[in-house]
């Protein structure tokens, strides 16, 4: 695998409210739900909930990266579209943690807080129950005072398996009796809180699994990856590391006097197993390259369900080219840091839900299927002349927006998106939950 290739983490079109290996069982057999006695989508707008955007693997919050927004690069989505009237909030999670970790990182992100990741959880993987604490910056969140999710590529599955938690909770943690001198479970997993999610929206969310993530030598990249999207924003991060791994859980905080470069060294060392070594989190099934693989996927689609309280809406993003012999090849503007990936992927025979050709064409990263909805779950196909309100708990499939990749819809390439592209491309996402009914 190509260096580089994991940057691409780091990483139909605008309507506005104006107009196979099947190792994990699967619920259901997946059904396109009919649209003919559908609503129409509302033109109006019907609600102010805010907006709460949610990166993927490798991500960051905006006081990392130097100014360099992982929502904008150089340019800020969150900041046009509060200035559009559309209240933006950016949560700032794990970049290499597991969808649970993110998922209750996120939850505090908006509520405050410190994390409690969770007794059983934290026994059973082995790392500590709490991590940091945040100030939340909507700690009102409830249900009167709902919130539209917005994620990116992880930023699709962890937002579901939050929803999942703030619903049903989790029957382990529940069951779960403290000590004498241990806290008691945490809120979040009892349960009951639902109608708190709006809506959640993503945009080439991994739903069913990245291909990479289940490529020999995924690991081994990550680093490098990080270095490269540093170097995207102008920064070096070897010399002037303004990231944070935010594994403290794991004793992976970095140390007083620690070089940036010794620190995430130190992140991706797979040789030691003592306390406080990255052993452990690499080794485990708590970290974001299992998540991120197709079986895990299948898995975390059976357990957290579409809730029927929540609009689901995704976008999907093909930025390769089918051959005759059906081989799907990268376009020439696809970034090249994407390319190794998107060659590998477009040609993968591998035993695939749904079949392997329909995997082939994706947007360097995620595969087409894998970003429209996870599998065996209810979904719609978006009628693109008249235009339906699909029901709650089912997929709003958007249709394959052509020529962008996986980094471009997230930071301007300059060659398929630019800052004012991406800006009006996320407005008009605002203006459709805008309209959403309350």
């Amino acid at each position: 695998m190509n260096k580089f290739t994991l940057l691409l983490f780091f990483a139909a079109f605008f309507y506005s409210c104006d107009k196979d290996d099947n190792s994990a069982p699967q619920p259901y057999t997946p059904g396109e739900q009919p649209t003919a006695n559908l609503p129409a989508y509302p033109v109006q707008r019907q609600n102010n909930y805010p907006i709460v955007l949610v990166h993927g693997m490798c991500g960051w919050g905006r006081d990392e990266m130097n100014g360099f927004y992982y929502w904008g690069g150089k340019g800020d989505i969150q900041t046009y579209l509060n200035t559009q009237g559309y209240t933006t909030y950016t949560a700032s999670m794990g970049p290499l943690s597991s969808n649970w970790d993110r998922a209750v990182e996120l939850y505090y992100n908006i509520v405050g807080g410190v994390v409690d990741y969770g007794a059983v959880h934290a026994m059973r993987h082995g790392h500590s129950r709490y991590g940091e604490s945040y100030p939340g910056f909507y700690p009102k969140w409830n249900a009167a005072n709902k919130v539209h999710f917005i994620g990116h590529s992880m930023g699709g599955p962890t937002p579901r398996l939050l929803i999942e938690l703030l619903e049903n909770g989790d029957e382990q943690e529940k069951a779960y009796i403290p000590g004498p001198h241990e806290a008691p479970t945490s809120d979040l997993f009892k349960g009951g809180k639902n109608n708190w999610v709006a809506s959640h929206t993503t945009i080439s969310g991994v739903h069913d699994g990245a291909l990479p993530a289940d490529f020999v030598g995924f690991h081994d990249n990550l680093m490098k990856m990080l270095i490269g999207m540093g170097a995207i924003g102008g920064i070096i991060l070897e010399e002037n590391a303004v990231y944070n791994f935010d594994l403290g859980q794991w004793g992976l905080q970095r140390q007083e006097n620690e070089s940036p470069k010794a620190y995430m060294e130190r992140v991706f060392d797979k040789t030691a197993a003592d306390d406080g070594s990255a052993a452990r989190f690499w080794q485990s099934q708590d970290n974001c390259v299992y998540d991120l693989s197709v079986k895990a996927s299948q898995m975390q689609n059976y357990w957290a369900k579409s809730s029927h309280n929540v609009y689901y809406a995704s976008y999907s993003f093909n930025d390769m080219t089918e051959q005759p012999d059906g081989i799907w090849t990268p376009s020439d503007n696809m970034n090249p840091l994407l390319k190794p990936d998107g060659v590998g992927i477009g040609k993968t025979t591998l035993n695939l839900p749904l079949g392997y050709n329909k995997w082939r064409p994706c947007d360097g990263l995620v595969s087409v299927p894998s970003g429209q909805y996870p599998i065996g779950h209810d979904y719609i196909l978006r009628d693109t002349i008249h235009r339906k309100l699909a029901p709650k708990g089912v997929w709003d499939v958007h249709p394959v927006i052509q020529g962008q990749d996986h980094i471009s819809i997230i930071t301007p390439d300059n060659k398929q998106s630019s800052t004012n592209w991406l800006n009006k491309f996320y407005l008009k996402i605002a203006k459709d939950l805008s309209c959403l009914p309350i």
